[in-house]
């Protein structure tokens, strides 16, 4: 009788609780995604399984209105939120425009978006067409528009949602150096997000609403800072650095490496807890924070989680496998058991509404862009690769280095019409530009570094070198790891080569797949200076080049000098010298 008794109690002591926790407390769902890029259609991904290279589609607004559909059934009131780059990084964007890009937003019932650099791409006389479009609000706290005034009023510094009786109001921050990235910002004024930030955190507050959600396209490392500095902050939602935020340990079992934990806690200045999060790119992920607030707006508990929308195919190493076999069900158990990839049925209204799109976007294909009168084949001195290379640093402005990984140009082209599928087939991969700051020792060290992985993995075959531009490199083949890149010339602005000076910072260019450490460029993934991912696609830029020219002739200059084993057509290594 005496243990009943304390069971009642103790049954009493925590239906009473829990009925004062639901009574005070407020609990927030946060849906988002950032830098969907115009990747309307979902990509494939690559994982690394049982270290075997898995592809699985991924993302795609069909997947991610029916996973959005799935969260809503549980949580009506969530809040879906987009930390910029809607547009930039397609050919849907490319032949039209981003007319389709806020319309698909609006069909999955967005709540706010924040401008991304990439959202001045196309100058600013398209902002007020697509923000006129959308039926959800531009937020631009730290973005002056007063000189253009088509846009001025028809953006938001702020807005207060209402959720279940209590205030939430969303700030948006754009990165400053929107200006440097884009094409034209017209007259718009930038202004210093942690000043902004606390001017509008200080006035949602003086009107009673004490749950403070920033949308930023800052990048993760900024948005780290800016809850260092601002008080009255709970919750970042980031974009622009493109960061997969997770478990390491649910992650890498797919080959991924997370940026950060998901979400990332911080404590602000008045010692208080604020949440960061990112959902990585291209839809492929799909973040969902779940917040318990108390009363007085501060953060008591939260749940995060991040969801990969796949369908139900693989390939390995490129191979598709068969959906009745065993290693099928082998690979997807294996996939599946991390919790982080869920299979999601496309929805047949997105589908339906991309079908004449992308029936265009194959006529497009057929276009001819331009032409050669030799074949351009790959090789470490055969030029289609190296041209490559020069689209990228020329497609960004102050670059002085290009590195693209050899096996990322998939054919040659052959010699006459150069179609734009063509071009397609070269560059398949949807890899995007990456920006990034090295000095000349790690500019070095990267290149020994993927040198030996691919010498590792393939044989030592010079077909496996990078492809360059701005540099000529010196290779001696049969030199241990870390000592074969015997020298490195970097191109100045007169067209002379000097010697690479190993303290000096350069302003480097890579693909988004080198940026992540693929093919054992670890040292690009691990840099520490300036990074960033312009949203620009290799396919995007190498197509510019092209229709640049009409004409397409390999480099005349060899960039990649091998020593160590006989190779024909190899200039010998004083070449390089007497070029400097």
């Amino acid at each position: 009788m005496k243990r009943f008794k304390v069971f009642l109690a103790a049954v009493f002591f925590i239906l009473n609780t829990y009925s004062i926790t639901i009574a005070g407390d407020f609990s927030l769902t946060v849906v988002h995604v950032n830098d969907t890029h115009s990747h309307l259609e979902g990509d494939w991904l690559k994982l690394k399984i049982q270290s075997q290279t898995v592809s699985i589609p991924v993302g795609g607004f069909a997947r991610l209105k029916t996973c959005l559909k799935a969260m809503r059934a549980k949580d009506p009131l969530l809040l879906f939120l987009h930390a910029g780059d809607n547009v930039q990084g397609t050919l849907y964007f490319t032949l039209f425009d981003g007319r389709l890009e806020y319309e698909l937003l609006n069909s999955v019932n967005l709540d706010a978006m924040v401008f991304g650099n990439h959202e001045f791409d196309r100058g600013v006389k398209y902002l007020p067409g697509w923000i006129k479009r959308s039926r959800f609000p531009w937020l631009a706290s730290n973005i002056d528009f007063s000189a253009e005034p088509a846009i001025a009023p028809l953006v938001k510094t702020y807005v207060i949602k209402e959720i279940n009786g209590e205030k939430v109001g969303i700030i948006g921050l754009t990165t400053e150096k929107t200006p440097f990235m884009t094409l034209n910002v017209g007259q718009t004024v930038f202004l210093d997000p942690v000043e902004t930030a606390q001017k509008y955190v200080s006035f949602l507050t003086s009107q009673g609403v004490n749950k403070i959600i920033a949308l930023s396209h800052l990048g993760y490392y900024k948005d780290c800072e800016l809850a260092a500095r601002v008080p009255g902050i709970d919750i970042i939602v980031g974009g622009h650095s493109h960061s997969l935020l997770g478990d390491p340990a649910k992650l890498s079992p797919l080959g991924l490496v997370p940026q950060g934990p998901y979400p990332t806690e911080i404590q602000g200045p008045d010692g208080k807890k604020v949440l960061i999060v990112q959902a990585w790119q291209w839809a492929h992920v799909v973040g969902n924070l779940k917040v318990l607030f108390s009363p007085e707006g501060e953060i008591k508990d939260y749940q995060g989680r991040i969801v990969i929308p796949a369908g139900n195919a693989l390939k390995e190493n490129g191979r598709p496998v068969l959906s009745a076999s065993y290693r099928y069900r082998e690979l997807m158990n294996a996939i599946l058991a991390t919790g982080v990839v869920q299979p999601i049925k496309e929805d047949r209204e997105i589908l339906n509404r991309l079908s004449p799109y992308r029936q265009k976007i194959e006529k497009y294909k057929l276009k001819v862009v331009g032409k050669t009168y030799t074949p351009l084949e790959r090789g470490p001195n055969e030029g289609l690769g190296h041209l490559v290379a020069d689209a990228i640093r020329e497609k960004i402005p102050g670059a002085q280095i290009a590195l693209y990984n050899s096996g990322g140009v998939r054919r040659d082209l052959l010699a006459g019409k150069i179609t734009a599928k063509d071009v397609a087939e070269v560059l398949p991969f949807g890899n995007t530009l990456v920006v990034m700051d090295l000095t000349g020792k790690e500019i070095k060290e990267a290149l020994e570094e993927g040198i030996n992985f691919l010498f590792r993995q393939r044989g030592k075959n010079p077909a496996l070198l990078p492809y360059v531009s701005g540099i000529k490199v010196e290779i001696d083949i049969s030199a241990p790891f870390g000592e074969r890149v015997k020298s490195i010339y970097v191109e100045e602005k007169n067209g002379r080569y000097v010697s690479l000076d190993p303290d000096t910072s350069y302003r480097v260019v890579v693909n988004s797949f080198m940026a992540a450490g693929g093919d054992g460029f670890t040292h690009l993934r691990n840099s520490s200076g300036f990074r960033q991912d312009t949203g620009f696609s290799d396919l995007e830029a190498f197509m510019e080049y092209i229709k640049k020219r009409r004409l397409l002739q390999a480099p005349r200059e060899k960039r990649i000098l091998i020593i160590g084993m006989t190779l024909p057509h190899d200039d010998l290594p004083s070449a390089l010298k007497r070029a400097a």
